[in-house]
């Protein structure tokens, strides 16, 4: 009698371990996601405000206005030499052509005017007297074709110019390698964008002559952001790989400055 009893409470307990075992699993089943979607919805419960869209930004890396070869610069005669194809075909009749030199982000007091597409003596000569990473602008008012209309009116072209040597200080990785460092390395602080509100920024540094970068810093504005700002600076300061240095066309190594621009696509 004492035996039947043992085993009749030792089959009891089996049957309840089964039962309870079954009725776990069950509920785990049903807790499962069932798609992938229902794994995004509790990943968003998780991440929250963070995944709140990033607008539409710029990223780029170059010199500080368009860049001239000062091998170029040396022969230049004319407007037309610092002017595009489709600008080129716009001019009907010139007023006038003022060279002026750029200094701190500013036109400076060192200027020439001429009043045909050849460049003056004068103008020449300030020309050819810049250095390396010096800047310029040449603007030339006309009357030209409006591309649209076909009308004939008073525009004007001012390109911005960056002087440069033969050739430039070049990320080994890639340009797109390196604007795609800066992007995915400041993701984290992107959020704090209010209302797709930004300004445009910009960043100097300098590639020595050993292809180091150097003497990072804030160059224009601000994003508005401290946090993005510093960033920034700090993404540049550590920026991953090497970098061939500048030389000019002689073969020697020579300093460069680079300036990264970031901001909405359209104020940049």
């Amino acid at each position: 009698m004492k035996k039947s009893i043992i085993i009749f409470g030792t089959t009891l307990a089996i049957l309840s371990l089964l039962i309870l075992g079954f009725t776990n699993w069950n509920n785990n089943e049903t807790n499962v996601p069932t798609n992938n979607k229902d794994l995004v919805l509790e990943n968003q419960d998780i991440i929250g405000p963070n995944l709140k869209a990033i607008p539409d930004l710029y990223y780029g890396v170059d010199s500080r206005f368009a860049a001239v070869k000062k091998s170029e610069i040396a022969k230049a005669t004319s407007i037309y030499d610092f002017l595009n194809a489709g600008e080129k075909e716009q001019i009907v009749d010139i007023k006038s052509v003022n060279l002026t030199v750029i200094k701190d982000n500013q036109l400076s007091e060192l200027h020439e005017l001429g009043t045909t597409d050849q460049l003056t003596k004068e103008q020449i000569k300030l020309l050819r007297s810049l250095d390396f990473f010096n800047h310029f602008t040449i603007r030339t008012e006309f009357k030209g074709n409006n591309m649209i209309t076909g009308v004939i009116e008073d525009k004007f072209f001012g390109p911005h110019i960056t002087i440069v040597p033969e050739i430039q200080a070049n990320y080994v990785e890639g340009k797109e390698a390196l604007i795609t460092y800066l992007k995915e390395s400041s993701l984290d602080v992107m959020y704090a964008i209010k209302d797709d509100k930004i300004n445009a920024v910009k960043f100097s540094f300098i590639i020595t002559k050993e292809g180091k970068v150097t003497n990072v810093k804030h160059d224009a504005m601000t994003t508005g952001y401290p946090t993005i700002d510093d960033k920034f600076i700090e993404l540049l300061k550590n920026i991953p790989g090497k970098w061939t240095p500048a030389e000019n066309a002689n073969g020697k190594k020579m300093e460069q400055e680079l300036v990264f621009t970031f901001g909405p696509r359209d104020g940049c």
